[in-house]
């Protein structure tokens, strides 16, 4: 017997349902997107509630609008082109004051995080260094950043190189801890099949070592950019005459508030931008490891 052909009037129903699901597919894939969105919405509205009500306290008198200046005065005086203070040659304006202090921490976090893995080397293959270096990092690092910043105006004196300099104490010795600490809890089955393997040292420490600390590596980076950002920051309010903490005193004795919240904003948005880029790194490498 064969078998009827299906009627006409099915034609619609099966175009129906196939069209449905495209739609149920499309519907669960912006869910994912919006899912994926959730942190920078969130994000977006708790500075939106926090300016509100910051506006909303100002108006009615709760705060006062002239060392708390709102959102309504702060904004717009940020992107006025004034956000500067001084005079002449010595006029130190929003932009190259962040770039100044961007440029500084760079330096100092590159070359503190270059001085903490050569010391996380020689102290995991030196016992003799481990015993004798290590109490030393250990003693240095609860030093907060601006205790130094009176030592080093003193032996480097005012200015950019004092600033590196801040930064890279700060960064040295915590970051040394760090790697250290990520060395020693490696797994000792990945030394043990490399040196079955004949790895020499240096292939163990570029193929094995370091790409397994990679992570937590990156881990302490983002920990250690925070301590220079506030290290570079304290040190320029102590007496490093330039950059973004600079900014801020001068502004905040000039009675300039508005500067001072958007320099205080400033530090906030800049800390975070950084601090997303490291975190973007740090999920790339955990996957890839």
């Amino acid at each position: 017997m064969s078998s009827a052909p299906p009627l006409a009037s099915d034609a619609p129903h099966v175009s129906d349902v196939t069209q449905a699901q495209h739609r149920i597919v499309d519907a669960r894939r912006w869910l994912l997107r919006l899912r994926h969105l959730q942190p920078l919405l969130w994000f977006a509205l708790a500075w939106t509630v926090l300016g509100g009500v910051w506006e909303l306290s100002v108006a009615l008198g709760w705060l006062d609008g002239r060392i708390l200046p709102p959102p309504s005065v702060t904004l717009p005086y940020a992107f006025s082109g004034e956000a500067s203070v001084g005079f002449g040659q010595q006029r130190a304006g929003l932009l190259a004051s962040t770039l100044l202090t961007l440029s500084r921490v760079t330096t100092g976090l590159t070359l503190g995080v270059a001085a903490a893995l050569l010391l996380a080397v020689l102290i995991v293959e030196q016992r003799w260094l481990r015993r004798l270096v290590l109490p030393l990092v250990q003693s240095l690092a609860p030093i907060a950043p601006v205790a130094w910043v009176p030592f080093t105006i003193a032996v480097i004196g005012i200015g950019g190189p004092a600033a590196v300099f801040v930064v890279f104490l700060a960064v040295t010795t915590s970051m040394t801890l760090s790697l250290v600490a990520a060395l020693d809890g490696m797994d000792p089955q990945y030394l043990k099949i490399a040196r079955n393997l004949r790895t020499s040292p240096w292939q163990l420490w570029l193929r094995v070592r370091l790409p397994a600390i990679a992570p937590s590596a990156l881990t302490s980076l983002r920990m250690a950019f925070f301590g220079a950002w506030m290290a570079v920051l304290a040190g320029e309010m102590a007496g490093i005459n330039s950059g973004l903490g600079y900014l801020i005193i001068m502004a905040q004795q000039m009675y300039n508030m508005p500067l001072v919240m958007v320099g205080v904003i400033t530090i906030g948005a800049v800390g975070f931008t950084v601090d997303r880029v490291l975190l973007l790194g740090q999920r790339l490498v955990a996957w890839q490891s």
